[in-house]
């Protein structure tokens, strides 16, 4: 009993010290920045993520070639995988140990809602008392992109209804238009909430080992679903790949919102005629 209490109580503290890690490497958004009220929590953002989910769904329609070879080169490796679905979880279980337990119950969690919740909301609160935009911008950005890709996955979760390789061990066996969970394993949520957050952290900070900390912890976030037996390689493989692009896609909307520099306004009145020419940088 008292070992188990032990074990319990230091993957909790352990846990928590990886999201201060997370935090602190954020310190270099708050201390570099000049005051800013751009990036809130308000009726402008709720319309903002309205065009931005509305952006990643018809985002097909502006395709390219290459954009079309991405989604075959994804579609194949998935395929892929979905033939050798089962030797692959096989060998994961065979292979499985107290030790891997162990570091799955600590890593696992980093793709469950509630640690990502908190997680962004700690982060936008650290922008709001520091008046910092970049926190604040790196937060909301990450709850889009988790918004949109965890809507995305639910939908095809209930359209495929593949079951969970814990439930039945069958690969091939799917039951479509099912609302219950033992037939969601394609694709996997935690995969794709650890990428789609961790997408739009790379892409917003300029250090390199913050890109790294938030990319690994999303590839073990993924692995941890093979390991604790949760999904198969390829439900793994769509939901990571669903949340990063889901994470580029709403980097490069903002961009391109950002980059509207000029802005030319009419004002015409009895008063007064105007023309007001507006640029930002």
């Amino acid at each position: 009993m008292a070992k188990r209490y032990v074990k319990k109580h230091s993957t909790f503290l352990a846990r928590i010290l990886i999201v201060f890690l997370c935090l602190s490497l954020f310190q270099s958004f708050i201390y570099a920045e000049e005051a800013s009220s751009r990036y809130k929590l308000n009726e402008e953002f709720l319309e903002w993520f309205l065009n931005d989910f509305r952006g990643v769904v018809t985002s097909p329609n502006d395709w390219k070639s290459k954009d079309f070879f991405k989604l075959s080169a994804m579609l194949a490796t998935g395929t892929l995988l979905f033939v050798f679905d089962e030797e692959i979880n096989d060998w994961f279980q065979e292979n499985r140990n107290s030790s891997s337990d162990d570091v799955s119950q600590l890593i696992s969690p980093f793709g469950h809602g509630l640690y990502l919740g908190s997680f962004l909301t700690a982060l936008y609160a650290s922008g709001e008392i520091f008046d910092s935009i970049k926190c604040r911008k790196t937060a909301l950005l990450s709850f889009e992109s988790w918004m949109i890709s965890g809507t995305i996955i639910s939908a095809v979760k209930i359209l495929t209804g593949r079951v969970r390789p814990q439930k039945n061990g069958n690969s091939f066996k799917f039951h479509p238009l099912s609302f219950r969970s033992r037939f969601h394993s394609f694709p996997s949520g935690h995969a794709s909430s650890a990428f789609a957050v961790a997408t739009v952290i790379a892409d917003q900070s300029e250090k390199f080992y913050v890109d790294f900390l938030a990319y690994n912890l999303a590839a073990l976030v993924a692995l941890t679903r093979l390991h604790d037996n949760k999904h198969w390689a390829s439900d793994v493989l769509i939901g990571s790949v669903i949340g990063y692009f889901v994470g580029k896609k709403v980097t490069a909307l903002n961009r391109r919102n950002s980059n509207e520099k000029i802005k030319l306004n009419f004002q015409l009145s009895p008063q007064k005629q105007a023309i007001t020419l507006s640029l930002s940088f």
